[in-house]
């Protein structure tokens, strides 16, 4: 509230970010930083969140190793139509994951939440170049993962915290 002369006025605060993404890779840390953003979005019903999911890229399903003397190319040579029949496959299948491993986090709010699966080789990088081209605002994360322990924050979630431009919100 404020005082304008003899009159009093409601000064309406609107929230800051409006487009957030929250990286999610099924850990109870990734679930609170859903609940957190869930919280943004019931304060106000522009705020729009994008749980996403960094699942394998197919290429990288590929053997590590092609000079290896029992690996048959032949077992490997797919179609277009059978990449495209893969990745589509792989995207719906882990769109119904998350959205199970959301539960309630999302109760109330899910016409806020779009969940993006998007094939990746280093989620970090990855989280980052999806938060670009949606143009966040904010980037939130759990402080660790199902990865890794690095110390007391998560890799990934230094990695972004390093490289990312985007403000970022960790949740312990």
């Amino acid at each position: 509230w404020y005082t304008s002369g003899s009159l009093r006025k409601k000064r309406v605060a609107k929230m800051v970010f409006n487009n957030i993404v929250v990286a999610y890779d099924g850990s109870d840390h990734a679930v609170d930083a859903v609940m957190k953003a869930r919280d943004f979005a019931l304060a106000d019903p522009e705020v729009r969140i994008h749980v996403v999911f960094v699942t394998t890229h197919p290429n990288a399903q590929l053997p590590a190793s092609f000079n290896n003397s029992s690996f048959d190319p032949e077992q490997y040579l797919l179609s277009v139509e059978d990449v495209m029949d893969l990745y589509n496959r792989t995207i719906a299948e882990e769109s119904e994951k998350v959205k199970a491993g959301l539960g309630v986090a999302i109760e109330g709010v899910e016409d806020q939440v779009t969940i993006d699966v998007i094939p990746g080789y280093t989620p970090a990088d990855d989280i980052i170049e999806f938060a670009k081209e949606i143009e966040a605002d904010l980037i939130v994360m759990g402080s660790r993962g199902l990865g890794a322990i690095r110390g007391v924050i998560g890799s990934v979630s230094y990695a972004v915290l390093r490289e990312s431009t985007i403000p970022i919100l960790v949740i312990k």
